[in-house]
C-alpha cells in the first residue's frame, strides 16, 4: 500500500508500506496491478467533484444496474464527501490493457469517472473500505461484509467480463482475447544466445520503457505483439540469454512486457516467449550478416582502481570524520552528506584526496539539482573547519577542484574508529526515488552482520528516530530490509532491478544526454572540438546508439556518469596556498 503524507492529494512511490493489521492513520491505497501487469480487481472510481454527489449517484445506479444484468460480482464504498468505487473481483487476472481500454470507454459515457487507478500500471491505486479519507471520516463499505466476501470468492468470469466491456463499447480483438489457451513449448529446450556487439549490453532505453510500462508508439506497432517482439529482439541484439528476460518477466522489473503477456494462460507463457525469442534470434542473424556495422569499438572511460595504501587510509579516516561531523545537530542536512558521499566514491575511484569534479556530474551522482550542489560545495568550503578546502577555482573546461580534509576537532576520533567495511558507495540509483533517508538506513544495515533495533539504525545512519523509522518500513516493503524479533537486518531485493522497475536509469540516461548537450555546446563556445564519436546500431531501429551496459548491485549513478557520459575523475596534485 501507500500512504500518503499530503491529506491524499499524492500516493508516491517512497511512502509504499506492506499492508498490516494496524490501520494507516492518514489515507492509503492499494495498488491495483501485480507485477505480472495483471489486476485482480476492476475499480471504478466516482469522482464528486465531477458533477456533485447526485451525479455519482446517477452512474452509480446505472453501472450496477448493468453489472448485475450482466452477471458480474461485485461490491462498493462511499467516501464521505460522496464519491464511490465500485470495485469487480476478477476470477481471472485481467490484462493492464484490457482493463485500461475498458476505464477509458467506461470514461467516455460516465461523467464523473476517473480513469486513472486503472491507467497506471506501476502507480494505480485505489483507497479500499475502511481507509481514512483526505476530508475526515473513512471509506464505508455499501452493503454487508458478508456479500463483499461473496463477490471476491466468485469473481467476474472471463464471459461475463467480456460481455461487460462489449456493453460499453469496447470489443477486444483476437490479439487481446482474455485468458487465450495455447499449447505450452518444452522448457528444456536449448535455447540460441547471440554475443553482445561492442560493450553495448543492454536493450535500448526504448524498449525498456516498454518492457517496464507496457506503452508503446501504436503508430510504429499495431498490435501488443509486435510490440512485444520488438522488446525481445532488442534484448536479442544486446547479447542477452533468455533466463535474464525471464526473471524480469517474474519479478516485476517488466511489468510492461508481462502484461504484453497476459493473453495467455500461465502455463502457455513461456511457450510464447520463447517463440518470440526464437523469431528474435534468427532476426538479428540475418540483420548481423546483411550488416557491415558489426564491429564496433568503443573507448574505455574508467580508470584504474587501484589505490596507494596512505591515500586509502586518508580516504577512510575521512569518511570517518563526515560521520562524525552530521551529529545529532546536523542529521537533518541530508543534501550535504550526500554530496559528500559523492565526493568520497569519486576520491576513492581516482586513489586521491584530491579531485576535480563539476556540479553537474555530482548533481548525477546525487540525484540533487545543479544549483542545489553548487550551495552545499560553497556552504561546506566557507566552514570554520572544513570538511572540503577549494583549492583551485574552476577555469575553462577544467572544473572546481577540492581537497579532502579532516577538522581538526574531529581528527582523533576518527583516526581511532574502525573502517567502514567494502567500497565506498555514494547514492545509488534506486535511492532517487525511495530518497536520501532510505539509502542512509540502508547503508547503515549493510554495514554490519549484526540485526539493528530501530534506534540502532537512527545511531548507525545519523537520522532522527522517526526518519530511520519510516526509512525502515519503506525498504521493508521494497524487499531491502527485513524484520526479525523487533531488529532489523538488510533484504534480499536486488537494488539494480528496483532501479531498473522505477525507471532511474531512463531518467538518469535522460539527465546525462542534457548535460553532455550542455557541456558540447559550452565546449563550441570556447572553441574546443572534440573527435572519435562513436556510433553504433544494437537492438534499436533507427540506429541509435544505445544505453550503458545493465549495472551490478554496487553500480552507482556516479558509474553510470563514467559509462554514459564519458567522464573522467581527475586526481589533481595539491596546490600550496602561497
Amino acid at each position: 500500500m501507500r500512504v500518503s503524507r499530503d491529506g491524499g492529494k499524492t500516493y508516491p512511490l517512497h511512502r509504499e508500506r506492506r499492508i498490516s493489521d494496524d490501520l494507516p492513520n492518514q489515507p492509503a491505497a492499494v495498488l491495483i496491478y501485480d507485477n505480472a501487469g495483471c489486476a485482480r480487481t476492476f475499480c471504478i472510481d466516482l469522482d464528486s467533484s465531477k458533477g456533485g454527489p447526485d451525479a455519482v449517484q446517477r452512474d452509480y445506479t446505472t453501472l450496477t444496474a448493468t453489472l448485475r444484468r450482466l452477471g458480474l460480482p461485485h461490491f462498493a464504498d462511499r467516501s464521505p464527501n460522496g464519491g464511490m468505487h465500485i470495485y469487480i473481483p476478477m476470477a481471472e487476472p485481467l490484462p493492464f490493457h484490457d482493463a485500461s481500454e475498458v476505464a477509458r470507454a467506461l470514461e467516455a459515457r460516465t461523467p464523473t469517472l476517473d480513469p486513472m487507478p486503472m491507467l497506471g500500471l506501476s502507480s494505480g491505486c485505489i483507497r479500499p473500505p475502511g481507509s481514512r479519507h483526505k476530508t475526515g471520516g473513512h471509506q464505508e463499505l455499501i452493503g454487508s461484509p458478508t456479500a463483499a466476501w461473496e463477490a471476491c470468492q466468485h469473481g467476474a468470469t472471463p464471459g461475463a467480463w467480456r460481455r461487460f466491456a462489449a456493453e460499453v463499447a469496447f470489443s477486444p480483438s483476437d490479439r487481446r482475447e482474455y485468458a487465450v489457451t495455447g499449447e505450452t513449448l518444452p522448457v528444456a529446450e536449448p535455447v540460441a544466445q547471440l554475443r553482445p556487439l561492442g560493450q553495448h549490453i543492454a536493450p535500448d532505453a526504448n524498449y525498456q520503457k516498454i518492457a517496464r510500462t507496457g506503452d508503446y508508439d501504436t503508430a510504429r506497432y499495431s498490435t501488443h505483439s509486435e510490440a512485444r517482439q520488438a522488446v525481445i529482439w532488442s534484448a536479442v541484439a544486446a547479447g542477452w540469454d533468455l533466463p535474464a528476460v525471464a526473471v524480469r518477466l517474474e519479478n516485476g522489473t517488466w511489468p510492461g512486457l508481462a502484461s504484453l503477456y497476459a493473453r495467455y494462460r500461465p502455463q502457455s507463457r513461456h511457450g510464447a516467449l520463447l517463440r518470440d525469442w526464437k523469431s528474435a534470434v534468427e532476426f538479428e542473424k540475418r540483420r548481423r550478416s546483411a550488416s557491415s556495422q558489426e564491429d564496433v569499438h568503443v573507448r574505455t572511460t574508467r580508470g584504474p582502481k587501484t589505490h596507494a595504501g596512505g591515500t586509502y587510509e586518508q580516504i577512510r579516516t575521512w569518511v570517518n570524520a563526515v560521520d562524525l561531523a552530521f551529529d545529532e545537530d546536523r542529521h537533518d542536512d541530508l543534501g550535504a552528506r550526500a554530496v559528500l558521499l559523492a565526493v568520497a566514491e569519486a576520491a576513492q575511484k581516482t586513489g586521491s584526496t584530491v579531485i576535480s569534479f563539476g556540479n553537474r556530474s555530482l548533481a548525477v551522482a546525487t540525484g540533487l539539482d545543479q544549483s542545489t550542489v553548487g550551495k552545499i560545495l560553497k556552504r561546506l568550503a566557507a566552514e570554520d573547519d572544513p570538511l572540503i578546502d577549494l583549492v583551485q577555482e574552476a577555469s575553462g573546461v577544467v572544473a572546481h577542484t577540492y581537497s579532502l580534509r579532516v577538522p581538526g576537532a574531529l581528527a582523533d576520533e576518527a583516526g581511532r574508529r574502525t573502517w567502514k567495511r567494502g567500497k565506498i558507495h555514494g547514492i545509488r540509483a534506486a535511492f532517487r526515488d525511495l530518497g536520501l533517508t532510505a539509502a542512509f538506513a540502508y547503508a547503515a544495515l549493510e554495514q554490519t552482520d549484526e540485526p539493528l533495533s530501530g534506534r540502532e539504525v537512527a545511531i548507525a545512519s545519523r537520522l532522527g528516530v522517526s526518519s530511520a523509522h519510516e526509512a525502515l518500513q519503506l525498504l521493508e516493503a521494497f524487499g531491502l530490509a527485513i524484520r526479525k524479533n523487533n531488529k532489523w537486518v538488510i533484504g534480499e531485493a536486488n537494488l539494480e532491478q528496483l532501479a531498473e522497475r522505477f525507471g532511474v536509469l531512463e531518467r538518469v540516461k535522460e539527465q546525462i544526454d542534457r548535460y553532455r548537450a550542455e557541456r558540447q555546446a559550452y565546449w563550441a563556445f570556447l572553441g574546443i572540438i572534440r573527435l572519435g564519436t562513436v556510433d553504433a546500431s544494437v537492438g534499436t531501429y533507427d540506429a541509435s546508439a544505445p544505453p550503458p551496459p545493465p549495472p551490478d548491485e554496487s553500480f552507482t549513478l556516479m558509474d553510470m556518469l563514467e559509462d554514459v557520459l564519458g567522464a573522467h575523475l581527475i586526481a589533481e596534485t595539491p596546490i600550496s596556498a602561497a
